[in-house]
This record gives structure tokens, sequence and C-alpha cells, in this order.
């Protein structure tokens, strides 16, 4: 999972890319589907890699610089896609990369909505444009159980994702976090929180 389908007027990406059907599938399903076809995504990623060729700023480069200014942490990297940020990094960090279906031996292939690591495990949770699927406020429940407190929460999505931003970030903080900084980069926005000792309110669903 590495972008959203509202890039198409912002970020050169063709108004298929991806599946209608992933962001409006709630993730289990995609999951199961893309494991009984993963040429699925392995056609999403074709295009994805094309595309990108014309962007002026790639977030998961972005991530990846980060990262290497930094050393010792435990990283959770959502929606891996290619698994490119742990070949970058896992020389100076723990990387566990997740993703509907595994690029290679070292990326595990589940439903991010629920991933095998222990609570309280990871430094830094990252979602680099893989917030896509119909339930991805769950994705967002895993990275808080799945972070310690004051652990590090990254998301970057299409500017042109959101419809209100001010509202997303009200609803991140409801889920336990804190926004640290909202930043914008070319054409899509990175956004910095912290986990909290707030538990996560229960009824709170994020929408773009």
């Amino acid at each position: 999972m590495t972008t959203q389908q509202t890039c198409s007027d912002d970020c050169g990406v063709t108004a298929t890319f991806p599946p209608r059907h992933w962001n409006q599938t709630q993730s289990e399903t995609t999951h199961q589907r893309l494991q009984e076809n993963p040429e699925e995504w392995s056609r999403y990623h074709t295009l994805y890699t094309e595309s990108r060729k014309n962007w002026a700023i790639i977030p998961y480069q972005e991530m990846i610089r980060w990262c290497q200014q930094r050393s010792g942490y435990t990283i959770g990297d959502f929606g891996c896609g290619e698994a490119k940020l742990a070949e970058a990094v896992s020389d100076r960090h723990t990387v566990y990369s997740f993703d509907h279906v595994a690029v290679n031996t070292d990326v595990i292939a589940c439903d991010i909505a629920h991933v095998p690591l222990d609570d309280e495990r990871l430094d830094v949770a990252i979602f680099c444009l893989s917030l896509m699927g119909a339930n991805f406020t769950d994705y967002l429940r895993e990275a808080n159980r799945t972070l310690k407190l004051d652990g590090q929460l990254h998301i970057i999505e299409a500017t042109s994702t959101f419809s209100d931003r001010a509202q997303f970030q009200t609803d991140l903080e409801a889920l336990g976090f804190v926004v640290v900084s909202v930043q914008d980069v070319w054409k899509f926005t990175h956004i910095r929180a912290l986990k909290t000792e707030r538990r996560p309110q229960t009824t709170v669903k994020l929408q773009f």
C-alpha cells in the first residue's frame, strides 16, 4: 500500500491507481483478496514506481532521510510496499515492515489493522501513503497499541486527500496522540504526533 487515489490531480497518478475498491473496502477483505491474487498488488506497485518518477518529492525518501539522522529506534513501517525504508536504514534501526504482500522475506504479510507485535514495542510508527481502506482508523489504533509512551507517529499523505485537515488532527488526538507538527512538503502533508497517556476514544473514526 503506497499511495492514495486522490493523488491523481496533484501527483501525476492515474485515476485508476490504486483500485478504488482498495479505499472503499475493509482491509481484512482486501488482504484476503491480495493473498489470493498477489499479481494485483504487483501491478499496483509497478504503476506507483512509474508514477513517482515525475514527483518532486517522494515521501518514503523523506522518511529515509529522517531515519538516517537518528539511530537505535524500533520502527514499524505500516504499508511498507517495496520495503525501501528497511532496505535503507536497517543498519541503524530495527525495522518491522508490514504489507498485504511480502516483497521479500523481511516483510511481514498481514492486514495492518492487526500486526503481529506486542503492545508498546515501537519507538516510531510510519504511514507513508498507506492509509488506504474503509477502516484506516483501525491502522492508527494499531499504531497507538504498538507504540511506546511518547513514541512517534509519522503520517504522510497527499494534501489533496484531506477535506478538513484540522478535523483530521482533532480526531487523531482523540485516538490518544498529540500532534507535534504539520508540514507541507511539496504536494504532501507530513503529520508528526506523539503517543500520550490518554486512552483512545472507541467511537472516533477518522475521515479524509
